[in-house]
């Protein structure tokens, strides 16, 4: 390699600085340094081999990326990302949206004009949703795999894009009874959306926790005491409003038979569903769900 001259040296500080502390693009380098773009590119390749610019990986995210390997090689998901956490302490809020922007960057390579999405509710889900641009979803049918959540629809309506997108059920997740749920799920406008979530080529779900103050205790769609009952009967985790235990067996109970929703059995059906879940609390739901073959990706922290 021929040893640069202290010119080439200077321009190639200069070029670093702008593409890498200034964000500016390699065009815009060019016409500020005077230079053609692919002289650019050759500065920035300077400055790298001269240890002007130094890329290194961050240690975290590597210990991650292997952490998503082993979740690849050692269960039935075919793909898994894994977000690294950060040093301190994290609201629930903060953690969910770190894992909704990877949920977000994770779909954005399957949308293309013509594309049904299929959608299971959930606060993470409906960050993800607020963070995909109307570019990305241009073309792209988002269908309710589940009925209202209010405070999820008015997280989501921060995207109008999304929204403008969005087929959503015309009924709330639960309704007061096992008749009303099943006649609910009859309905032409109701079937409608939900046949249309069955032909999804992707699907994403959240994926609840049993425990006091869970996501669906928070959303209001169940009590306590309810999951309370689940949790003694067995239940670990819960998704679209039905439970599930520690082998992905169905648990029945009283609030499942009124949600209006798939069924487990028909998200078991759908080809490519992600599943999204942070914290410490969610790792038995998210091992339940895995082992009754749910989720065919997993996106976590």
């Amino acid at each position: 390699m021929l040893t640069p001259e202290a010119g080439d040296l200077d321009l190639a500080v200069r070029a670093a600085w702008l593409y890498y502390e200034d964000g500016l693009t390699q065009a815009q380098v060019a016409s500020r340094l005077y230079v053609s773009r692919q002289t650019v590119g050759r500065l920035l390749e300077t400055a790298r081999q001269q240890g002007i610019v130094r890329i290194e990986m961050d240690a975290n995210y590597l210990a991650a990326l292997d952490l998503a390997t082993q979740l690849r090689e050692r269960t039935p998901l075919t793909d898994a990302v894994v977000v690294p956490m950060l040093s301190g302490p994290m609201s629930r809020e903060r953690t969910n949206e770190r894992v909704a922007a990877a949920l977000a960057a994770y779909a954005r390579r399957y949308l293309h004009p013509g594309v049904v999405v299929g959608v299971g509710w959930s606060d993470t889900v409906a960050r993800a949703l607020t963070m995909l641009s109307a570019e990305s979803l241009d073309g792209v049918t988002l269908a309710s795999a589940a009925g209202t959540i209010d405070n999820v629809a008015e997280l989501v309506s921060e995207n109008p894009a999304a929204v403008r997108r969005l087929r959503t059920v015309p009924s709330p997740m639960f309704v007061s009874s096992a008749e009303l749920a099943e006649s609910l799920r009859t309905e032409d406008a109701v079937a409608q959306v939900f046949d249309l979530a069955r032909s999804a080529t992707l699907t994403l779900t959240g994926v609840g926790a049993v425990r006091p103050g869970g996501s669906a205790v928070r959303t209001g769609m169940v009590t306590d005491d309810d999951v309370a009952a689940y949790a003694a009967a067995g239940a670990v985790g819960d998704m679209l409003g039905h439970w599930f235990g520690r082998r992905g067996e169905e648990i029945s109970g009283s609030a499942s038979d009124r949600s209006v929703s798939l069924s487990l059995a028909e998200l078991r059906a759908l080809p490519n569903v992600v599943g999204v879940a942070a914290g410490a609390e969610k790792v038995e739901a998210i091992r339940g769900a895995i082992a009754g073959r749910y989720l065919d990706v997993l996106v976590t922290d």
